[in-house]
C-alpha cells in the first residue's frame, strides 16, 4: 500500500466533512459549535444543526460549523456556542430551529448576543 500524502490526507478530511454535512475551516471569523451527545441529539440537536446549516448555505455565509459531545449541563440541551475572533464565547441554551434562525441573524451576522437564549458568556477572548 502507497503511502498518504499531507494532500491526500487533507482531501479525505474534506471529504468526510462534507460527508457530515459540516463546514470549516480553522481561520474563520466565527465558529459555531453544536453539542449533539446523546442528550443533546434527544433533545432536538439535530434539527438545530439542520437550521443551522440551511442559514449559512441560504446567507452564504463564511461560517466553521463543527460539533461537539455533551458539556454535562443536560438541562439545557440542546446547547450551541457561537465563538467570534476576538470576542468571548457565547453559549446558548434550549435552543431550537426557530432560536437558531434568531442566533444566525443577531449574532452571527449582527454580532448582537441574542440575550433570550443565553446560558454562558466566557470572559476569555478567542
Amino acid at each position: 500500500m502507497a503511502k498518504l500524502s499531507i494532500e491526500d490526507l487533507q482531501k479525505i478530511k474534506d471529504k468526510g466533512r462534507a460527508a457530515a454535512g459540516m463546514r470549516g475551516s480553522e481561520h474563520k471569523d466565527v465558529r459555531v459549535v453544536v453539542h449533539m451527545g446523546t442528550c443533546g441529539i434527544a433533545s432536538g440537536a439535530r434539527g438545530v444543526m439542520n437550521a443551522l446549516l440551511k442559514a449559512v448555505e441560504d446567507k452564504n455565509l463564511d461560517v466553521e460549523i463543527s460539533q461537539s459531545g455533551c458539556i454535562g449541563i443536560c438541562d439545557r440541551e440542546p446547547i450551541v456556542s457561537v465563538i467570534r475572533k476576538n470576542e468571548p464565547m457565547i453559549r446558548y441554551g434550549k435552543v431550537t430551529p426557530a432560536a437558531m434562525e434568531e442566533i444566525v441573524e443577531s449574532h452571527i451576522i449582527g454580532g448582537a448576543v441574542a440575550e433570550k437564549y443565553l446560558m454562558i458568556e466566557t470572559s476569555e477572548k478567542k
